[in-house]
């Protein structure tokens, strides 16, 4: 009995605590793929990047006006002749997880993408952006801060050792 009171107590006072965080709790987001991407190495070089093709970067813009985060995942990997790419996007707790896909592998080959990406619904605030790619492997994560109240624009890289990427 005593054990029991005791639990009921800390899960009301679990109940009762609240955030400090600018965090909002929960936000409707919405994604959406635009252009047409096609694979870098189809592109001409006069209009690629100075990203070497060992780093998957995002960089963002914040919208606020728009409530819109406006994302550029640079060196995305996925299959050379894929049907379709989509993602989706979910919010949990302080973190925006964006997870790329690819329908119906055409190709026996991959090859590295630009993405361009709209999430609609955004509020200012600080949080974490983990992209989830495909042929990630056991590789470091996609994952960087923004505090897009304070910082509008920004970006962040990892460094990828395996293929698709690398010197190419």
């Amino acid at each position: 009995m005593k054990q029991t009171l005791s639990l009921l107590l800390l899960l009301g006072l679990l109940a009762t605590c609240t955030s400090e965080s600018d965090t909002p709790a929960e936000m409707e987001l919405t994604i959406r793929l635009t252009g047409n991407p096609q694979c870098i190495y189809l592109k001409s070089h006069e209009n690629r990047q100075e990203t070497p093709d060992s780093q998957s970067c995002i960089e963002f813009a914040f919208d606020q006006d728009n409530r819109m985060l406006i994302l550029k995942h640079i060196n995305a990997a996925f299959n050379c002749c894929p049907e379709s790419l989509w993602c989706t996007v979910a919010f949990r707790n302080d973190t925006i997880l964006i997870q790329e896909f690819e329908k119906q592998q055409g190709c026996k080959c991959n090859c590295l993408y630009d993405l361009d990406l709209e999430v609609e619904g955004i509020e200012p605030g600080e949080y974490y952006l983990r992209i989830i790619e495909p042929y990630l492997g056991t590789q470091k994560p996609l994952i960087g801060e923004m505090n897009i109240q304070t910082s509008k624009i920004g970006n962040f890289c990892v460094w990828r050792t395996i293929y698709p990427w690398g010197d190419n």
